[in-house]
């Protein structure tokens, strides 16, 4: 058994981050696991895990007594958009400060289905190649992460696993796999991933199917300033009332049983997409980040890129409602990979031992250049 120090962007109400710590809790439910969090509270009650703040004093002790460090996912290798309130390298430059601490004391690093966004500047693509070959486990959640890194001059290959969430399904079954015909579209907002000509041709998009069909609006995350709230207001505005504003989900499992049987899922958030194919509905990708349109691809969905224009918007929706949702052999495969990247965790936290080493699970390698 391990003392384990899990980090992420828990705590601060996002379903997607509360479904990654609660898929790692589960995972190393044979290890002592305290959680990094902004909300220690919430998430010790929500997840059964002792749980501290994340000063820099408390981080570096706690990294000093454990056996290892857990980056749990989630797109580190990237900068931060203007509305976090953070300057752009703060994640990179506090992952390789946890890095760092973590090699002076001893103390094992594994970063599981992580990803990476855009890397613009020297600094960026300086601090990402110190870090991944310091790390003692680096598992990417898709290939669009390999060639990021790729391009910042991270050597290859790179071990490809997929979104550690995709855990908390179950194997799905084929006749699972069909659409109920409710006549009702879902989009699942993100201020972070549209901008103003993206809002004009989102309304575009939707237009002709109010009144033919219910138009659901849903903020991922809400709160007293919601930004994700008033975007979901402003369409509403702007559809004419011809839209209703629903509740975010409580967790990943509760946003499956919101979509099942949805015509079509819009998705600006990456785990609303998660939910949609497990959920055995078709979806379009709204593509701001790489890892969105990476999970389009590897389900054969529709992908959008942020600044389509009207047109292209309401064509690819059209296009998506008329083809079918991802297969049960797409979804299992995102369902298999993630627990075998969990074994891989497990053989670095017991020391490299392994009972039967002819079961160990072969992930695939990534070259970062498009030979997946």
């Amino acid at each position: 058994m391990s003392n384990v120090i899990l980090v992420g962007a828990f705590g601060q109400g996002n379903p997607g981050d509360e479904a990654l710590c609660a898929a790692f809790c589960a995972a190393l439910g044979d290890h002592d696991v305290t959680v990094v969090s902004t909300d220690p509270d919430a998430t010790t009650l929500q997840h059964g895990r002792p749980a501290f703040a994340p000063s820099v004093r408390a981080v570096g002790q706690a990294v000093r007594s454990a056996d290892a460090v857990v980056v749990g996912g989630g797109t580190i290798f990237k900068q931060l958009g203007g509305s976090s309130g953070r300057r752009a390298n703060a994640l990179l430059v506090n992952t390789s400060a946890l890095l760092a601490g973590a090699r002076a004391s001893g103390t094992s690093v594994a970063m599981i289905g992580v990803g990476a966004g855009v890397l613009r500047g020297p600094s960026a693509r300086a601090m990402s190649r110190w870090m991944v070959p310091r790390a003692d486990l680096v598992v990417l959640r898709d290939e669009e992460s390999a060639s990021v890194l790729a391009d910042a001059g991270v050597p290859p290959p790179f071990w490809i696993g997929s979104d550690p969430a995709w855990s908390l399904f179950d194997q799905p079954d084929d006749y699972d796999r069909g659409v109920a015909d409710q006549r009702r579209v879902t989009v699942a907002l993100s201020h972070h991933g549209i901008g103003r000509s993206g809002i004009d041709a989102l309304v575009a998009g939707l237009q002709p199917l109010c009144g033919e069909r219910t138009i659901r609006l849903q903020p991922w995350q809400v709160g007293e300033h919601s930004l994700d709230l008033r975007l979901a207001e402003e369409l509403r505005v702007r559809l004419g009332g011809g839209a209703e504003i629903i509740e975010p989900p409580i967790d990943l499992l509760h946003a499956a049983q919101i979509f099942a049987g949805d015509d079509l899922v819009i998705g600006m958030r990456f785990h609303a997409l998660v939910a949609a194919a497990a959920a055995g509905s078709r979806f379009v990708a709204i593509a701001h980040e790489p890892k969105l349109a990476g999970l389009a691809r590897r389900l054969r969905q529709a992908a959008v890129p942020v600044h389509a224009s009207p047109d292209v918007m309401a064509g690819i929706i059209a296009w998506a409602l008329a083809g079918e949702p991802s297969s049960a052999s797409a979804v299992s495969a995102e369902i298999i990979a993630a627990k075998e990247q969990f074994q891989l965790l497990d053989l670095l936290l017991d020391g490299g031992k392994f009972e039967r080493p002819d079961q160990l699970p072969a992930l695939p390698l990534s070259n970062g250049r498009g030979a997946w």
